[in-house]
């Protein structure tokens, strides 16, 4: 079962500038670094995420290791399963919040846009429009699909419940569990390549605006990638593969 593992870069020190007379450059200059100083929260969430990630998957490993045949055993292991499938889309959801606050600032600082008067600056202020809309679609798309992955987790566990549990049903939600993993790493790579155009985009705005300030980079989602997949499942992502009825052994 894939295991995507979310975590972002750290945010720097925020240098705001004074409201009192900005102009609209200023203004958008502040709107922005302040939108990126809400993502702090996506990053909060990273670590406590990973643990309960590779908590689960040690879990996971262990039931795969008895087989279907310890019935109480895997039962057992299976609610404690639950509990951090449970914690995992709660974090998500602190994370989407944070992502959501963030892009609500920011369109503050699209509104600014609509009273800059130098070409340069109105240019750049829409290109800094259209990289941020496209990342945050992107992040929806990739909140999507984990919501989804997360969800056939869940499942999962349940099915690992189940006493007259077929291992043929049991191998195709696996396949269906990879392929919405699957999906989860090509949004985020999306989700990084608009992150670092936008990164780009608002440093060029500073730039065109003569604006000498301190900026910080909006964060980007972490995780295995695709040509990581092909290569090796590697310690986080693994494919179990059901070999005989009543036996799943195969880790990768």
């Amino acid at each position: 079962m894939k295991k995507i593992i979310l975590s972002s870069i750290a945010a720097s020190s925020l240098l705001v500038i004074s409201a009192c007379g900005e102009s609209s450059s200023e203004a958008i200059y502040n709107h922005l670094e302040e939108a990126v100083e809400l993502e702090e929260g996506f990053q909060q969430q990273q670590e406590p995420l990973m643990e309960a990630e590779q908590q689960e998957y040690e879990i996971y490993e262990e039931i795969l290791s008895l087989g279907l045949t310890e019935l109480e055993e895997i039962q057992a292991l299976s609610n404690e399963a639950l509990e951090l499938v449970d914690e995992r889309e709660e974090r998500l959801e602190m994370e989407r919040e944070s992502i959501e606050a963030s892009y609500e600032e920011y369109q503050q600082a699209e509104e600014e846009m609509e009273n800059l008067e130098e070409e340069d600056e109105i240019a750049a202020a829409e290109d800094i429009r259209d990289t941020m809309n496209e990342r945050y679609a992107s992040y929806e798309e990739l909140y999507t699909n984990y919501s989804e992955a997360i969800e056939l987790d869940r499942e999962l566990y349940h099915m690992f419940q189940d006493e007259e549990l077929e291992i043929d049903e049991l191998q195709d939600h696996i396949d269906t569990i990879n392929e919405r993993y699957r999906s989860v790493v090509d949004s985020k790579e999306r989700f990084n390549e608009y992150t670092d155009r936008y990164n780009e985009a608002k440093s060029s705005f500073y730039q065109a605006a003569g604006l000498n300030v301190e900026e910080t980079e909006a964060p980007e989602a972490e995780g295995p990638d695709e040509d990581d997949e092909e290569e090796d499942n590697g310690e986080e992502e693994e494919e179990p593969e059901a070999e005989e009825p009543g036996d799943v052994v195969d880790n990768g």
